[in-house]
């Protein structure tokens, strides 16, 4: 394959005009100029109206498969990445059945997801309490790292029987171990009292309007469980991560953590950068998330962090419920808390980003593919760069459309908190190490089990 005068992103919002060989499923050579002779029989991609992005990586999905492929599967997930410019998944280990907790769990899993998927795709590991408490986890940890987990997901609060959450003490063993081993450990920050107080005390109330469920999930209670994660790491000098950040005050946090030296990154999504509590009081359940979304100052400042890099880069936390069923209850305490999110990330981030001044073009590159590829350790993935998997993403800047979540989504459950909204930036093809996935014209052009499983190299 060679992509023809590809508009790569050099610095800013500044373009560089190149020629991309393609060859064994790489980058083999990156030039400018006239096409050597020889070329002329390969697939020829013209992209002199497009912008050609490295692959966007999504370090933060429930693909729910096995065990709760009535919300999602790796086939519905993945064309959904797909369409979305997602050439690498990393999934969440709490959300399947059996959680991937051991080496034999991940293997079971792998051998069912690796025929479904469509794009490329890594894993989270887990641990639960039970297995800290009887020490088994000093044992299946290192076997998880030694199969290619990112990191480890650990919950400060949890709606997950199967997976629970784990107090401060089960946490700090956690880090003191996988400090040799290199891992991070990638926290969902809410604390348990407070949530729990508030959330009950709401009930109590009676309170069943979707404002309640911002009330019980406590604003202090992402900057509580926070601070904790930075004690700890501070102590014990691992790296974490903090996912799906929702709130001013966790970022100051983190930035405070960060100048301090700490080993810390964090993640926001796009709900939280474009919707506020006056939306959910609007929307209602299709809105609801945990964390919920936040004030509109938190959103500026989450903005605001992407920009200047306290927000290291962008997720989905891509969770679908059974729609219309776990999305329509009366009371907002009985509806799902999650939203699909993994094909339209790019397009919020273009349309509310890039096209309001907010982000550069650059800066998409670095929270869509470069820098999770870093934190994470997928080596091959990330920047076009001789010698990386040919993974990319090519964009018609000018293109714009009204989004239909119903119509245009590619995933299991189809519903959205954007619908309706008009997106500028038109995805045209997604390409998988050398191999177009998704057309604009086709679709998915593909096969369930193209996508192949990637492991963490760092």
């Amino acid at each position: 394959m060679l992509l023809k005068n590809a508009n790569i992103i050099a610095n800013g919002n500044n373009l560089k005009k190149v020629n991309i060989l393609v060859e064994n499923k790489k980058i083999k050579e990156i030039f400018e100029g006239n096409i050597p002779y020889g070329i002329e029989d390969k697939e020829i991609i013209d992209c002199s109206n497009y912008i050609v992005f490295p692959g966007f990586i999504d370090a933060h999905v429930h693909f729910d498969d096995p065990g709760y492929t009535d919300r999602e599967d790796f086939f519905t997930g993945t064309q959904s990445a797909a369409k979305g410019g997602v050439t690498t998944i990393v999934d969440m280990p709490c959300t399947s059945v059996p959680e991937v907790i051991s080496k034999e769990n991940l293997h079971y899993k792998l051998d069912i997801v690796s025929k479904k998927a469509i794009v490329d795709f890594a894993f989270w590991g887990g641990v639960t309490p039970i297995q800290i408490q009887t020490g088994e986890y000093k044992k299946t940890i290192k076997e998880l790292k030694e199969e290619g987990v990112v990191g480890l997901k650990l919950y400060t609060i949890s709606g997950m029987k199967t997976y629970p959450k784990v107090n401060t003490e089960e946490m700090a063993a956690v880090f003191d171990y996988i400090r040799d081993l290199g891992l991070v450990a990638g926290i969902h920050a809410e604390d348990f009292e407070l949530v729990d107080y508030f959330s009950k005390r709401e009930q109590n109330l009676n309170h069943i309007y979707p404002l309640a469920w911002t009330k019980g999930r406590n604003y202090e209670a992402e900057a509580v469980a926070i601070l904790r994660s930075i004690a700890l790491a501070k102590e014990f000098k691992n790296k974490v991560h903090i996912v799906h950040l929702s709130t001013k005050l966790g970022l100051m946090i983190i930035e405070m953590a960060k100048n301090e030296g700490i080993n810390i990154t964090t993640e926001t999504c796009p709900h939280y950068l474009v919707f506020n509590e006056n939306d959910l009081e609007r929307i209602g359940p299709i809105l609801k998330t945990a964390p919920p979304v936040r004030r509109r100052e938190d959103s500026e400042y989450l903005w605001d962090g992407l920009k200047k890099g306290s927000v290291d880069f962008v997720t989905t936390d891509h969770a679908g419920g059974v729609y219309p069923q776990e999305k329509n209850k009366q009371s907002i305490w009985d509806n799902y808390a999650g939203i699909p999110g993994v094909q339209t990330r790019f397009n919020v981030l273009f349309t509310y980003g890039y096209s309001t001044g907010r982000l550069t073009l650059e800066d998409l590159r670095k929270v869509l593919s470069e820098k999770p590829a870093e934190r994470f350790g997928l080596k091959s993935k990330g920047k076009i760069e001789i010698g990386n998997d040919a993974d990319f993403v090519i964009v018609n800047p000018y293109g714009e459309f009204k989004f239909n979540a119903s119509k245009d989504l590619l995933c299991k459950n189809k519903y959205s908190p954007f619908d309706g909204f008009t997106f500028k930036g038109e995805i045209e093809k997604t390409i998988v190490r050398g191999q177009i996935v998704y057309e604009k014209d086709k679709g998915i052009t593909v096969n369930g089990g193209f996508g192949k499983f990637v492991k963490s190299e760092y």
